[in-house]
């Protein structure tokens, strides 16, 4: 490492940085050297910088894309893979639902709310429970798994259906 004295301008080579104040052999003066900025950090700085806006745009696209998108053909599949009964820690009986949701598209896309809608024998609706998909956004062609348990008696549900939430 080189050090410059700040009055007579003498060059000094050290091994290392020094922890206190130094004194100028030739005209001596006493000075604390100063860290040189490594190149390293400015290019790190810089490529944080780049990181950042780069990822500032990519929401934005996203973003846009998903608001312009209206969901049309953001997801045609919605599919109840598994729904069963459990019994919670108070011992009472619930269903769990299981399933996948697709991106047919070859689009990325932000994922809205999911509402599960139970419906009784006749078709009457029972609850309407949202709760958010496990992932924000879905990449084109890919599938992604959601897991719930909903709140409602299991008794009366005679029928299950997954919704994407619209978007306003």
């Amino acid at each position: 490492m080189k050090i410059v004295c700040d009055f007579c301008k003498t060059e000094y080579t050290l091994n290392k940085r020094p922890n206190m104040p130094v004194k100028c052999a030739v005209c001596g003066h006493v000075w604390t050297p100063r860290v040189p900025i490594s190149q390293k950090t400015i290019t790190k700085f810089i490529a944080a910088l780049c990181a950042f806006i780069a990822a500032c745009i990519f929401s934005f696209v996203v973003i846009v894309n998903f608001n312009n998108s209206g969901n049309k053909a953001l997801i045609t599949k919605i599919d109840n893979k598994n729904i069963h009964l459990v019994t919670d820690e108070n011992g009472n009986n619930r269903i769990f639902v299981s399933g996948d949701i697709t991106n047919t598209t070859n689009d990325i896309y932000g994922l809205p709310n999911l509402i599960i809608v139970s419906h009784d024998a006749n078709g009457n609706v029972l609850s309407r429970q949202t709760f958010v998909p496990p992932a924000t956004l879905i990449e084109g062609k890919t599938t992604i798994t959601f897991n719930y348990m909903l709140s409602v008696n299991p008794e009366n549900v005679k029928k299950l259906t997954v919704e994407l939430k619209e978007s306003k």
